[in-house]
């Protein structure tokens, strides 16, 4: 019997920017790539469906700090998690001399949008982007407005038959109002509200 879970989001760092000497990164949780942590008295059990072991340990070191009540751990793959974990939808954080703060928080327009993941066989990261340019790309995602998310990826990645191809730090990423058969590609599908923490009540009758 378990009395506490945690779940998480598997994180994608799509890219990241250098504004007046400030480093920021944008990134977006995965609401169908998740590392679920269970507690039944003082053992914890871990669960996913995360195949790939790099993104699986990250995962669940994100889940783990949560779990463990710790908001900052000096890793800034681990801190992204943290923060887009609990805001969710696509985020911009900054880097202050206080730890990774949020800049912009939007939601994603789901039901326009559709997100696919192409893992790096070899090598591969993450691009460097204007922050106007990230900022275009969530403004587009939020309204569910093609244009300016094709506009913005014409300087974060590339443009191919209406869809966006951004290099994240897990595989190429492409935004599409269509679908995408071709072998290799995995959907997955941003989370506007990510983190759940579920706990059982016991209720006793005297």
């Amino acid at each position: 019997m378990y009395s506490e879970l945690y779940s998480c989001p598997l994180t994608v760092i799509l890219g990241t920017f250098t504004y007046r000497g400030y480093k920021g990164w944008t990134v977006l949780p995965l609401l169908n790539y998740r590392v679920s942590l269970l507690r039944g008295g003082d053992a914890w059990r871990a669960v996913t469906n995360i195949r790939e072991p790099q993104w699986y340990k990250r995962c669940l070191d994100t889940c783990r700090s949560i779990a463990d009540g710790v908001t900052s751990t000096g890793s800034i793959e681990i801190d992204l998690s943290l923060n887009a974990s609990f805001y969710g939808g696509i985020g911009t954080y900054i880097l202050l001399e206080t730890g990774l703060r949020p800049l912009s928080l939007d939601l994603v327009n789901t039901m326009v949008f559709k997100f696919y993941l192409k893992p790096y066989t070899s090598g591969g990261g993450y691009v460097e982007g204007g922050l106007e340019d990230w900022l275009l790309l969530q403004t587009g995602l939020r309204e569910g407005l093609m244009k300016p998310v094709l506009d913005a990826c014409e300087s974060l990645g590339s443009v191919k038959d209406d869809t966006c191809i951004i290099n994240s730090d897990l595989g190429k990423v492409a935004i599409t109002r269509g679908y995408i058969n071709e072998d290799g590609w995995l959907h997955i599908v941003p989370d506007n509200s990510p983190f759940r923490h579920v706990l059982t009540l016991e209720n006793r009758v005297n």
